[in-house]
């Protein structure tokens, strides 16, 4: 599993702890306003004719009853909360008519809602983990969901019953998207692939690769997809599987993705608590310079690393080098001092009966003996390096110019280490400045790719369009938000809480 799963995990597991220690309310319980709503928003969308916002979410992942609702889009009030689902409802869409709802939830569950009825026709128990995602197919006679374990599910409306079933990935699906013609099912991976499969045969088409993380969100408008992560960027691609750029922004992963409906804009959610709204013409044009300024800073981060590694790999050598020289330059010294004492003890025996020449064999065998020792000492802290011992065991029995060849040798390498080391320490300090630099370009470009819309107090889950393009609805980790894009403004603002002072 990616790093990014260990950290959601551990997300959803201290969430878990905290809702266990609340007070169990139920469904019915639900806030009557957008504006006062505080749970878990995990996902929404508007009713085609635009008269309606569903959202699907609840309390916690697990232990409590899973919210679906219906709110009137114009006034934000609540229509009302569908009661059904035991665990956090974590998809919601609705069919091309607006007369039914599918959602999905952790335990597995699908249930098909009827709108007019507010009851629930039908309960699927096909996924056996959880069900993170459900679509409809553009014509309303089919609808896909997709689970935890790789494999997605198309299912017939009429009954409704399951048509195909597709093993897609290894690893869970996070989203899954009917293309505009329905001939093409979508699926989000956390193996960070988007497969594009012609769902009635059962045939992979394209796969998209490029995403450096899971896969959380997909969406198609007309011949172009996009997709987010947990790699916080937006890629945009074409049906074929051909990458048209990659666009940072996000200070966290993206959640959600949903195209406008005249396929203008682009609008992504993020635990970074923002959505971001792309013009897409802006975007593609932007691709390029912004793809060259992401080469750069991985170029920049390339050397960055190389340059580190290095250090980190040569720093540690340095002094252990410098040792070696130094032990072999004593033995040097030692089969120096040794080779004359034996030239002293060879004139002395050769002249012993030449009374006027003198040779000091007490002082050259003194010399000797503390070099010798000298060279003993200064090896004992490298006793442990068995390759090295041999190398000093066999020199201080040789020729004084091999062990000068050797000490030679020593300081030329510790000279050769403490060269890189500096040279590497330089190319780390260039490499530091070139990065920041990059990073700097590329932040000024993508900044001016997306309007940010703020205001959110925690994790955005979810996001999407009104039919009509002119609002923005997103779903976060404790509400309910719906923005005007022409202010930009929020519609049903909540009324900020005041501390009690005590007194």
């Amino acid at each position: 599993m990616e790093v990014s799963m260990t950290r959601f995990a551990k997300t959803m597991i201290a969430t878990l702890f905290l809702s266990i220690a609340l007070p169990l309310v139920a469904t019915a319980d639900q806030a009557d306003k957008i504006a006062k709503h505080e749970r878990w928003v995990t996902s929404l969308a508007y009713s085609p004719d635009g008269a309606m916002l569903a959202t699907a979410g609840g309390q916690s992942l697990q232990y409590r009853p899973g919210d679906v609702c219906l709110w009137d889009a114009k006034s934000g009030n609540l229509i009302v909360a569908l009661e059904g689902h035991a665990s956090n409802a974590w998809s919601i869409a609705f069919s091309p008519d607006s007369k039914s709802l599918v959602t999905s939830s952790y335990d597995g569950k699908v249930i098909v809602w009827s709108v007019a009825d507010k009851k629930s026709t039908a309960t699927l128990e096909k996924h056996k983990g959880w069900c993170r995602t459900v679509a409809f197919h553009p014509k309303g006679t089919h609808f896909a969901t997709a689970a935890e374990d790789g494999t997605a599910v198309v299912w017939s409306v009429e009954g409704p019953k399951e048509v195909k079933e597709l093993k897609a990935h290894e690893s869970a699906i996070y989203q899954v998207a009917f293309s505009p013609d329905g001939n093409t099912l979508a699926t989000a991976s956390t193996d960070k692939t988007v497969k594009l499969w012609d769902w009635q045969s059962g045939k992979e088409n394209a796969k998209l690769e490029g995403h450096t993380d899971a896969v959380w969100a997909v969406a198609f408008h007309g011949n172009l997809i996009a997709t987010g992560g947990a790699d916080r960027q937006l890629r945009l691609w074409e049906p074929n599987g051909k990458s048209l750029g990659a666009l940072p922004g996000h200070a966290d992963w993206i959640s959600g993705i949903d195209f406008s409906p005249d396929g203008t804009q682009i609008v992504t959610s993020s635990l970074d608590r923002s959505i971001r709204i792309w013009n897409v013409a802006d975007t593609l044009a932007a691709a390029g310079p912004i793809g060259v300024a992401a080469a750069k800073v991985a170029e920049s981060q390339t050397q960055f690393n190389t340059a580190d590694d290095a250090i980190a790999a040569t720093e540690p050598m340095i002094e252990p080098a410098k040792k070696k020289a130094d032990i072999l330059g004593a033995v040097a010294k030692a089969r120096a001092a040794a080779e004359v004492l034996a030239q002293v003890t060879e004139v002395a025996a050769k002249f012993k009966d030449v009374a006027f020449v003198k040779v000091d064999i007490e002082g050259a065998k003194k010399a000797s003996d503390e070099a010798t020792k000298a060279a003993d000492e200064a090896a004992k802290p490298l006793a442990g390096d068995k390759p090295f011992t041999e190398q000093v065991t066999k020199l201080k029995a040789g020729p004084a110019a091999e062990a000068n060849t050797a000490r030679d040798a020593a300081v030329k390498a510790a000279a050769d280490l403490a060269a890189k080391l500096d040279q590497a320490n330089k190319t780390k300090d260039g490499a530091t400045k070139a990065l920041a630099d990059a990073k700097a370009n590329l932040k000024a470009l993508s900044a001016k790719q997306a309007r940010v819309v703020n205001g959110f107090k925690s994790t955005v889950w979810s996001v999407a369009f009104s039919p009509d393009g002119k609002l923005v609805a997103a779903g976060s980790h404790k509400s309910l938000q719906v923005w005007d894009l022409s202010q930009p403004k929020e519609l049903f603002p909540r009324e900020e809480k005041k501390e009690e002072s005590g007194e």
